[in-house]
């Protein structure tokens, strides 16, 4: 038992030896993901709003923008941005910030389509009263029908923010240092493929672990009256 154990810890000792390497790469995971995540909250809903405009133009623009970012994956967009477009633009771009846009334009595309169908789930009536009460139809939209909408689309949202933090896993093809990075990189010396990629698994399975159970303490303290 005893032998069994030493070995045991013979196996995991890499694993502690690198931990702060890990908890670095665990740091730009972290960025990339908040920061791709913000952004496409943000970009999502400018396009959600375009295309729900009266204006045939702009919801072609809308539908085009959705379509584009969702045909492919982000590994192919990942490469294409840093290794491609930068190149044939003559841009000098980070790999970090170049894993940002691409995390952001694909998932911007999914976060406009949540944020579409739950403004559409908002019944119109409530502009219509709103503007008869004298709002203008920009406050009738940013008071009470987005709130609304918010409330919606705050789980898949939430779903949404999950995903993120998994493609986040893939920058490390290009070269930023998030914790997949480190761990191979540390597996590669070691030879502890094993007890690497296991930690870091863990480590992804306790982010959203504690993602869902913050999304659904924030859901139950909206829906408490």
């Amino acid at each position: 038992m005893t032998a069994f154990l030493a070995e045991l810890q013979a196996q995991w000792l890499p694993v502690w030896v690198k931990l702060p390497a890990l908890l670095i790469g665990l740091r730009y995971t972290a960025i990339v993901a908040v920061t791709s995540f913000v952004a496409s909250l943000l970009l999502g809903l400018v396009v959600a709003v375009l295309r729900r405009s009266s204006a045939g133009w702009l919801q072609a623009i809308a539908f085009l923008y959705i379509q584009l970012f969702r045909s492919l994956s982000l590994y192919v967009y990942i490469l294409f941005i840093y290794f491609g477009l930068a190149a044939f633009l003559g841009l000098a771009i980070t790999p970090l910030t170049a894993a940002i846009i691409s995390v952001t334009l694909l998932n911007s595309a999914y976060v406009a389509e949540i944020y579409r169908s739950a403004l559409d789930s908002v019944d119109p009536g409530q502009v219509e009263a709103s503007t008869a009460l004298g709002l203008s139809r920009r406050h009738a939209f940013l008071d009470v029908v987005l709130p609304q909408a918010m409330r919606t689309a705050l789980p898949a949202l939430a779903n949404q923010l999950i995903i993120v933090v998994k493609d986040s896993s893939i920058v490390g093809v290009i070269g930023v240092a998030d914790i997949m990075y480190e761990a191979q990189r540390a597996a590669s010396v070691s030879y502890r493929q094993f007890e690497f990629l296991t930690a870091v698994a863990g480590i992804y399975i306790a982010i959203v672990f504690a993602l869902s159970w913050l999304t659904g303490l924030v859901e139950r303290r909206l829906k408490t009256p």
